[in-house]
């Protein structure tokens, strides 16, 4: 599998891994319309859960940054086709600060933190 250019630190060494259903127990389990890729860099040690569900037609993609650093991390992708991830095909974001909705810039500014934190972790 293709390492990936890890976004907090950037090396290239963010490694993509496919979840089963029962490696998934610290979330919700997945049924058969869900699939879960967990994504870690053997560097700085950020790492993150893309859950992707269809229902009804609809597409959601969550991403859980939950590397152990309060609070949890999540955005969700609201999608009318479950094809590629792209700017064009999402209708829109939802951004969570634990159980919390919050505005994106609040959001992105706490995962900015986040990595600046693992970035001097990893280069002292």
């Amino acid at each position: 599998m293709d390492r990936l250019q890890c976004k907090a630190c950037g090396s290239l060494s963010m490694l993509p891994m496919d979840l089963e259903p029962d490696e998934t127990d610290d979330f919700e389990a997945l049924v058969d319309d869900q699939e879960a890729r967990f994504f870690t860099c053997h560097v700085c040690g950020d790492n993150w859960l893309t859950v992707r569900r269809v229902e009804d037609g609809d597409c959601k993609i969550t991403f859980v940054h939950q590397m152990g650093l309060q609070p949890l991390l999540k955005r969700t992708a609201h999608m009318s086709t479950p094809v590629l991830l792209t700017e064009d095909t999402v209708e829109h974001w939802a951004y969570f600060l634990g159980d919390d909705e919050v505005a994106e810039h609040r959001w992105r500014d706490t995962l900015d933190e986040r990595r600046k934190v693992l970035r001097s972790i990893c280069t002292n």
